[in-house]
């Protein structure tokens, strides 16, 4: 008993330091123990990390190989090859338990600059990371056996150029050959309702893509764990091409069972950041994605609200509320794990915070409390919120589900929630009731990052 609390509690203290030493929201830094030498300006050595993820699919994974970090010609040279050892299914050494991410990333410039790599993975992707931050949806699988992502396995090579200006303000285009494939749910140990079973996670259009992306970032924020003030801005074009079994999905299918599927694809996450007094705060979120043109967008790469993440009024994945705005499922029914089929999206957030006086807390942040390396200080504040989002498809109109390319569904059509919470800094808890949907009960949540 003694060893499980130990395991749970390096589990926990690993999940939140990474969390806290995250740059952006869907972008969390690892943090690795090196074994190695050191020579000169030159850093090479023995890396192990985990993957900063606990889900139904890999369990905890963890990556361990050597990396290099040094001088080639006037620009820095970042090389790695990291093995991916799975825990899915008790460790077992079978293919879906292993894996390996290789890189070769060479910069050049200080304050701005230019930059390329490539890469070489094999690895289990989520569907849709930016709906919610890690450690929330590691802790949430790891606990209460609750997953708020699919996964597909990632299986290729990429490469990249990029520009930048200092940790401010990046872009990039690169190109990737892919094979894309569907993962199922493992066995996977929970602390909590461990004999419960596992939402199946979704299949998705199996096959060989050929990605071209388009990215831009823009992060002007005073601070990127807690941010006060600022801009967060990201903005990513892709152009997908490739042959795609669409057996199981509501993908029209040749006789074979696949289809040759080309398409354009857009998302933009918008956040703004303001300091309205020194104790509040007034934060602001708009996120629109979706199809632009070609086929239909494979499963991969749709869309859905709803959740602790973005519509928390709202159960993840619910359904029986009406016409799904939530998934995009048809009337006739959702396919096995209710996948998110929506091929475009509107999400907007906005909260209000206000941190408490506390003579109290004010003992113990002036050292701060320290897990890993990080540092947390506890201020208790109270927050306020209102979220507002659907999903839909695009097509012939068709009730409240499906719209013309060029047209955008009226507001009163959206699922809109309110809620108030209490965040110490460290973790928060919240309620947020269903506003559109009366009759939906409150939802209590735990959040352990903030809202965004």
């Amino acid at each position: 008993m003694r060893m499980l609390a130990r395991r749970c509690a390096a589990l926990c203290c690993s999940l939140v330091a990474s969390g806290a030493s995250a740059q952006q929201a869907d972008a969390p830094q690892d943090s690795t123990f090196d074994l190695g030498w050191l020579a000169d300006d030159d850093h090479g050595g023995l890396t192990i990390t985990s993957g900063k993820t606990y889900n139904r699919v890999e369990g905890l994974p963890i990556l361990f190989g050597p990396t290099y970090k040094g001088r080639l010609g006037r620009g820095d040279l970042t090389l790695s090859a990291l093995g991916i050892l799975r825990t899915a299914h008790g460790l077992h050494w079978d293919a879906e338990n292993i894996g390996h991410k290789l890189s070769a990333d060479w910069r050049m410039g200080g304050r701005r600059g230019v930059g390329f790599g490539a890469q070489s993975f094999d690895v289990v992707e989520k569907i849709e990371p930016w709906q919610l931050s890690e450690p929330d949806g590691a802790l949430a699988a790891f606990f209460g056996k609750r997953d708020y992502f699919d996964y597909f396995g990632r299986h290729g090579a990429r490469g990249y150029l990029s520009a930048f200006r200092g940790e401010m303000a990046s872009i990039s285009v690169g190109y990737g050959r892919e094979r894309w494939s569907s993962r199922r749910a493992r066995d996977v140990f929970t602390l909590f309702r461990d004999d419960d079973s596992w939402r199946v996670n979704p299949r998705v259009n199996d096959g060989l893509a050929h990605v071209v992306d388009f990215n831009a970032d823009i992060d002007t924020r005073n601070n990127a764990v807690d941010p006060w003030a600022g801009w967060l801005i990201s903005a990513k074009y892709e152009y997908g091409a490739g042959t795609f079994r669409v057996g199981d999905t509501r993908i029209a299918a040749t006789e074979d069972g696949e289809r040759k599927l080309e398409y354009g694809r857009v998302f933009l996450d918008l956040r703004r950041y303001n300091r309205i007094s020194p104790k509040r705060q007034l934060n602001a979120r708009l996120v629109l994605g979706g199809w632009v043109h070609g086929d239909p967008l494979p499963f991969e790469r749709r869309f859905s609200v709803g959740g602790p993440g973005t519509l928390p009024g709202f159960d993840f994945r619910r359904v029986g509320i009406g016409t799904d705005v939530g998934q995009c499922s048809p009337e006739s029914g959702s396919l096995p794990g209710r996948p998110a089929e929506c091929e475009r999206l509107a999400l907007g957030q906005l909260e209000y915070r206000h941190e408490l006086v506390s003579e109290l807390f004010d003992v113990f942040n002036r050292n701060g409390i320290r897990v890993r390396g990080a540092v947390f200080r506890v201020k208790p504040t109270v927050v306020a919120f209102v979220d507002a989002g659907r999903g839909w498809l695009i097509g012939s109109r068709d009730g409240r589900l499906t719209y013309p390319a060029w047209s955008f569904p009226g507001f009163d059509t959206f699922r809109t929630d309110v809620g108030v919470g209490l965040d110490l800094g460290v973790a928060g808890v919240y309620v947020a009731k269903a506003v559109s949907s009366a009759k939906e009960p409150a939802n209590v949540f735990v959040r352990f990052r903030n809202r965004f």
